[in-house]
């Protein structure tokens, strides 16, 4: 895992992103940003400009980031105890390769060292390693390890089936973890495009190969798709989603639907949360039966003149309704306080306490516990003076009425060195999904180099 000392920031990582042991994670028909109509003719102009090249390209790119965070509990906003002050630290190395070949193929990898106090030596790890290929730059493939670019929500993505791992909120330090997998596109003309994507990850058998086709056109000044994901043994999922412009907004909107058995939840009130003793833990895990399930996003986002700057400010507002989630707030109806007693006992338990952590994976998906959620990304650019960037944001869990708030600045140069500071405010009730670890706030410093 990758952490910062041990830091409630690492603990949300922990249980946000497991979804790469799931069987099937809902939240995922492809989705990492807003998808964009591909204009064919410019793919055509690119790919011949790669197949007219008779010799390898090879390029390097990369950084360096020193992160340091600390961690407030609830409690030293009363008590000012220093005692309970979680620092930590953390340093990652990046370095990306880039292969252009003949023939319209390319080669991309994406390598990551990590080295923290908390670790015993270096950790490594590879996001993304893939080949790229072009079928009579008719046909573009890409096989290998990829984050996949499909949806159109800012944050959420309901129709995305493939990705194992979800957006965060307070932006993780590296890459995005990729899915392994074949993606095939095709475009025609300027008006439409076909995608595919063979999903290979985790595979135990044939029969553990999923699958995922997107259709998606522009009809007028609308684009619009449809999705379909399937796997044997699983009920299909089926996704629809669109964006369009509207009084100078640009609105966008995604939905899935499929029968309850495809998702598996924690079940607050049969589960018996960690209390020392691993053989009394146990997670258990509901559906829903063959009832349908919906679950969809609604999003908007402008740009604004600010102070006589044009596009200065940009605007996000996202609302989320996942029909199989909390609709009340079971963690303060169950006393789920000792749920984070039993995610701290995981890497060091037993077997036992461990096959039911398997459990918690897959039933525990943050950001999509309960039915009702929200959230604001607001951006200033130039803030104060011209290389520094304003970042406020927001997410609400309603129906636990909880959430986390975030304010920060970002300070880049034209030589390629950053600086960042971020506060993390964690509001609501004592029991709750965002309060539960009883961290009140958190503040992380960055300094970074990239080349």
């Amino acid at each position: 895992m990758r952490t910062v000392g041990k830091m409630p920031v690492a603990l949300l990582a922990a249980i946000c992103f497991p979804a790469a042991a799931q069987e099937i994670d809902e939240d995922a028909l492809f989705g990492d940003t807003a998808i964009t109509m591909i204009d064919s003719s410019s793919l055509k102009v690119a790919s011949a400009a790669i197949d007219g090249v008779d010799s390898t390209a090879v390029s390097f790119s990369g950084g360096v980031t020193a992160v340091s965070e600390t961690g407030l509990p609830r409690d030293w906003f009363s008590t000012r105890d220093r005692s309970e002050v979680d620092p930590g630290a953390l340093m990652l190395g990046d370095l990306m390769l880039d292969v252009r070949l003949p023939f319209g193929m390319k080669a991309f990898s994406d390598g990551e060292i990590y080295c923290s106090p908390d670790s015993n030596g270096l950790t490594f790890a590879v996001p993304e390693i893939f080949l790229d290929a072009a079928i009579n730059r008719r046909v573009y493939l890409r096989a290998g390890k990829q984050v996949l670019q499909w949806g159109r929500g800012y944050f959420w993505n309901p129709t995305d089936l493939v990705n194992v791992e979800r957006k965060t909120f307070i932006q993780r330090i590296g890459s995005r973890e990729g899915t392994f997998g074949l993606k095939t596109h095709i475009p025609f003309r300027t008006k439409w495009n076909v995608y595919g994507f063979l999903d290979m990850n985790n595979l135990a058998s044939v029969d553990s190969l999923a699958g995922a086709a997107r259709f998606e056109g522009l009809f007028g000044g609308t684009e619009a798709g449809v999705s379909m994901w399937g796997k044997r043994g699983k009920f299909p999922i089926f996704g629809f989603d669109f964006s369009a412009t509207l009084l100078s907004w640009s609105i966008t909107g995604e939905m899935s639907v499929t029968r309850g058995t495809n998702y598996r939840i924690l079940d607050m009130e049969n589960s018996r949360f960690f209390t020392g003793d691993e053989a009394d833990s146990l997670f258990a895990l509901k559906d829903f039966g063959t009832d349908p399930v919906v679950r969809l996003c609604a999003g908007f986002f402008r740009m604004f003149d600010l102070l006589d700057i044009d596009d200065r400010m940009m605007v996000v507002g996202e609302f989320y309704f996942n029909q199989a989630g909390d609709g009340g707030n079971s963690f303060k109806k169950y006393h789920a306080g000792k749920l984070y007693d039993s995610i701290m006992a995981l890497p060091a338990a037993g077997a036992a306490l461990q096959q039911a952590g398997v459990a918690l994976r897959q039933g525990f998906e943050f950001n999509s516990l309960a039915k009702c959620y929200g959230a604001f990304f607001i951006t200033i650019s130039k803030f104060i003076i011209s290389d520094m960037t304003l970042q406020l944001n927001g997410l609400v869990n309603f129906n636990h009425g909880c959430a986390m708030l975030t304010g920060g600045v970002q300070y880049a140069t034209l030589h390629n060195f950053s600086l960042g500071c971020l506060v993390t405010g964690f509001a609501g009730p004592e029991e709750s999904e965002y309060t539960f670890m009883g961290t009140g706030a958190s503040v992380r410093l960055t300094a970074g180099v990239t080349f």
